[in-house]
Parts: C-alpha cells; sequence; structure tokens
C-alpha cells in the first residue's frame, strides 16, 4: 500500500468539501513526462519552469554543449523527486489545507478509506 497525504478544501456551509490525494514518494510521470505531466494536472507555473529550464539546458552554447545532457537529466530527476510536493504546492495555492495521512492502492481508495475514518 502507498501513502498518501489528503488535502481538504470547504466550498461552503451545506456542501461537501473537496478531497484530493497526493502520493507520497517518486512521481515516475513527472520524470518521464515533465511539464506535460504538470500541464495535465493544471500547474502552469511548475509547466513553465521545466520548460524553461529544459529549453536552456538542451541550448547551451558552444564549449557549454557537453553539459546539456547532465543538465537534462538532473531536471528529469528534479522533476522526479519533487514532482508530488509541487502538486502539494499548487493544491495549497487553491485553497487546500493538508488534513492528514491515509493508506491505499491508489489515491481513490486512500480518500474513501479518509472519509470512512472521519465520518460521525
Amino acid at each position: 500500500m502507498r501513502i498518501y497525504t489528503i488535502h481538504r478544501r470547504s466550498r461552503g456551509l451545506l456542501e461537501e468539501p473537496e478531497i484530493r490525494a497526493v502520493k507520497e514518494g517518486f512521481c515516475w510521470p513527472a520524470l518521464f513526462f515533465g511539464p506535460l505531466w504538470a500541464v495535465w494536472r493544471g500547474d502552469w507555473a511548475v509547466a513553465a519552469a521545466l520548460l524553461a529550464a529544459l529549453a536552456a539546458a538542451a541550448l547551451l552554447p558552444g564549449a557549454l554543449f557537453w553539459l546539456s545532457l547532465p543538465a537534462l537529466l538532473l531536471i528529469a530527476l528534479t522533476a522526479g523527486f519533487e514532482g508530488n510536493e509541487f502538486a502539494r504546492a499548487t493544491l495549497g495555492r487553491r485553497g487546500f489545507a493538508e488534513t492528514a495521512l491515509a493508506a491505499g492502492r491508489n489515491a481513490g481508495e486512500a480518500e474513501a478509506r479518509f472519509l470512512a475514518r472521519s465520518a460521525p
């Protein structure tokens, strides 16, 4: 089972709160797809930053060209290791508060366990 952080945003007195689960640990989609992964999650700032970093590394001039591949690899690894932290920060900017931890095989199961545990 995986561990997820549960993020909750209250919408109103009579409406159910929104709940999102974000996995702890390495983010494989962020490693392989970087900016596309960020766009898919709706995090435009992270997508723009990753695109800018990748473009800068790919366009290193002349004598520094040999640094391009290690720089691209470093950017991809950073996205993989920090991808879920980027997702948590985005949820925080959107008004979600980190509420709890939950375990599950996937995000849906972790959300269901959290709701079952917190139900009156």
